[in-house]
């Protein structure tokens, strides 16, 4: 469930917005709190307190542009979640990327760009998913589950964070292509591995997050370890 805020000095349209995002979250398998706020200065201060909010639809104009003020002060703070302009007028649109708005509604609210809003933010929130089309059907699943991939007689098993697995017939050669280059490393012809469950590298040999050791090819070594520290100043520059 995601926590949404809104910010607007029009009840009746707070409560529209409401149900309307009930009904397309409820269409994607999800659901949301929405809490309503008339004026900006009362969004502050509930988050001072320490209310969560994933993402806000933010009305403005309050008198004197608030609305865009309190965005930046959101913004200063550093806080994690998803701002939606809400506005009567296309004047801020470009204003908008200043504060890294990842969507500015024009009222009325089309269900369309709505759905396009809500969309954009669910792509941010949920994690990379695969898709692998295999002989016994489609595999599903977030990349960050994925500890390595593993090739024995021509079946590739898939080694999970939490010790399951799953096989089919296939080749790393073309499992290799539709994985992201920057997240997984081939170092041995028998494994890819998920660089971000890499603990360790020596000489000949992988220590993993959870434990488990996979061999390194000595023609591998250096393209593993280069591969990991670009993995590792990636995570360090997000974060």
């Amino acid at each position: 469930m995601y926590e949404i805020a809104i910010c607007d000095d029009d009840r009746a349209f707070m409560s529209e917005l409401e149900a309307l995002l009930h009904e397309l979250l409820s269409e994607r398998g999800t659901d949301c709190h929405v809490t309503q706020f008339l004026d900006p200065s009362a969004l502050l201060t509930a988050l001072e307190q320490g209310m969560c909010c994933d993402l806000l639809f933010q009305d403005i104009f309050f008198g004197k542009e608030k609305g865009f003020r309190c965005a930046q002060i959101l913004r200063g703070r550093n806080l994690d979640m998803e701002l939606v302009f809400v506005t009567t007028s296309k004047d801020y649109a470009v204003d908008a990327y200043s504060v890294h708005a990842l969507h500015y509604l024009l009222k009325p609210v089309s269900r369309t760009e709505l759905t396009r809003a809500l969309d954009r933010f669910l792509k941010q929130r949920t994690p990379h998913m695969l898709h692998l089309t295999t002989p016994q059907g489609t595999l599903r699943f977030p990349l960050a589950e994925v500890l390595y991939f593993e090739i024995y007689n021509h079946t590739i098993v898939i080694h999970m964070l939490d010790g399951g697995s799953k096989s089919w017939r296939g080749s790393l050669q073309e499992l290799e292509v539709i994985l992201p280059p920057d997240q997984f490393v081939r170092p041995h012809r028998s494994f890819l591995v998920n660089l971000e469950h890499i603990s360790e590298i020596n000489h000949n040999q992988i220590l993993l997050t959870t434990g488990n050791t996979l061999p390194v090819s000595r023609a591998s070594l250096a393209n593993v370890r280069m591969s990991l520290i670009s993995f590792d100043r990636r995570r360090h520059l997000l974060h």
